[in-house]
Formats: structure tokens, sequence, C-alpha cells
């Protein structure tokens, strides 16, 4: 990678390598801004070792999966993803507020030991979608709802959480259930994208210095996607189609991505 590696490892005194961990200077700049809420997948087997590949993965403002860094590991015990957690707090010198994961025991053990915040994916996901991606409720009902999922998940201190809660009237459906701009706010799938990226690394024929070169491939490309997203937004203004402020609001508050995006729904709206 461009920048200095940071990485850590842990060995039997068979000289059997059990567990790897790795990022990088640019991992980590990511991380600093986009690194509010992390996955923590641990769904790939990786190469011909049978080794588990655990990638740390957040979203960008273009809406794209970021990659903060990654590991492998030999067995999937609580013990190795405390070892793994430490050393990832240990890269990068503070913890996520939220981390989403799966269900598995182990991992919800170490998270909870080393004192990361943690998100079950489905239990989080569908609680928090169901009061989101709806127009079936009343302003009224979505904020109990909202502060329910809050306080169940001990999020209140989440400052990123809070803000996006205090701009509920400009994005949430149930504040336009009256109106034909419900679709504005739609969800994706977060962790199917997530899947096709890395599901691609994973082969397990490849020896442990192919995955990781094919790593560092994805890796760069993602890299480039990014800055030529960035250039995009940063030098060219997406063309306007409609005379609604909102839109060329819109145009200015968004990166392009989102706002092509956004202005997907308010062309459909006004066609209505």
């Amino acid at each position: 990678m461009a920048d200095t590696i940071v990485d850590d490892r842990a060995v039997f005194t068979e000289n059997c390598l059990v567990g790897l961990f790795w990022s990088d200077g640019e991992s980590k700049r990511n991380y600093q801004v986009f690194g509010d809420i992390m996955s923590f997948d641990a769904t790939y087997r990786s190469n011909r070792y049978s080794m588990v590949f655990v990638p740390f993965t957040g979203i960008d403002n273009h809406n794209n999966n970021v990659s903060f860094g990654a590991a492998l590991l030999a067995s999937e015990t609580a013990e190795t993803y405390k070892w793994l957690l430490r050393c990832f707090l240990k890269a990068f010198g503070k913890q996520p507020d939220v981390v989403v994961t799966d269900q598995d025991p182990a991992m919800k053990k170490a998270i909870e030991e080393v004192g990361v915040t943690l998100c079950n994916t489905t239990d989080f996901k569908q609680r928090i979608c169901d009061i989101v991606w709806t127009d079936s409720l009343s302003p009224s009902e979505f904020e109990v709802g909202w502060h329910s999922v809050i306080q169940d998940f001990d999020l209140s201190d989440n400052n990123w959480l809070g803000d996006i809660y205090d701009m509920r009237e400009s994005w949430i459906p149930a504040y336009y259930r009256d109106e034909l701009m419900s679709g504005l706010m739609r969800t994706t799938s977060r962790s199917e994208s997530e899947n096709h990226f890395f599901g691609q690394l994973c082969n397990v024929r490849s020896t442990l210095l192919e995955f990781l070169t094919h790593f560092e491939t994805a890796i760069e490309s993602q890299r480039h996607n990014q800055r030529k997203n960035d250039h995009d937004t940063r030098y060219s203004r997406p063309q306007l189609k409609t005379d609604f402020v909102l839109e060329k609001q819109a145009s200015q508050i968004y990166t392009k991505t989102l706002f092509l995006d956004v202005q997907v729904e308010i062309v459909g709206y006004v066609s209505t």
C-alpha cells in the first residue's frame, strides 16, 4: 500500500500464524473522517489455509464502502477477536461510536469485553428500518420509536445520530407522509455491496501472498474511485432539471453521487 503499513501478528510457539491485522496511513485518515459507525464482519474464508478474512468497513460521503483495515484469523474465538479489536484500537487510537456486526457469540463477547459499543446487525437494522424507511408512521410515532431504539442500544451519546435526528423533518418520510416525496429516502443493501467487493478476494485455493496481493489491488481500485468522486464533486456542477429551490440547495450540499440519487426523486415528484 502507498503509506506505512501498521500490522500486528500473533504466532504460536510452533511458528504457526494464527492472526494478522493490517492497515495503513490512508485507512487511518479515512477512519478519522468516516469512522463513526463501522462494520466488523467475519463471513469470508480467504485462502487454502482456511483462515477467516475480517474487514473493517465504513461508509464514505459518496455512500460507498470505505475500508479501514483488515485481518486474517485462524480461529473464531472470543480471545482471537479480543486480540484483533485491541490491535485495531492500538492502530487507530480511538474506538468507533458504534460497531455493526453479525450475531456470532464469540465476536459479541469480545466486543463487549473490549468495551466497544455494539449494534447487532439483525436487530438494530430491523428496528431502525422499521421506523425510518416507512411513511406509515406519524411524526409522533416516529419520535417514540427513535427514542426507543436509541435507549435500547445505548446510543444517546452518539453525536452523528443526534445530528441527523435534529434534521428529521428534512429527511424522515413520516414528515412527508401527505406528500409524494417519501421515495427521496430509500434503503440500499450495504451488506450485499460489501459481500460483492470482498467476496471476489476470497478463493479457497489462494496462497496467503496471492490473497494479500488481490486485497491490495482491490483497495487501490476503491481508493481510485473515491478520489474520482471527490474530484467530480469539487470541480463539476450537476445540471439542474427543475426550478425547485430544493434541487438547487441539494446540489450545493450533497456530494455529486448522492445528489444524482436525490435528483431522480425530485424529478419523479415533479412529473407526478
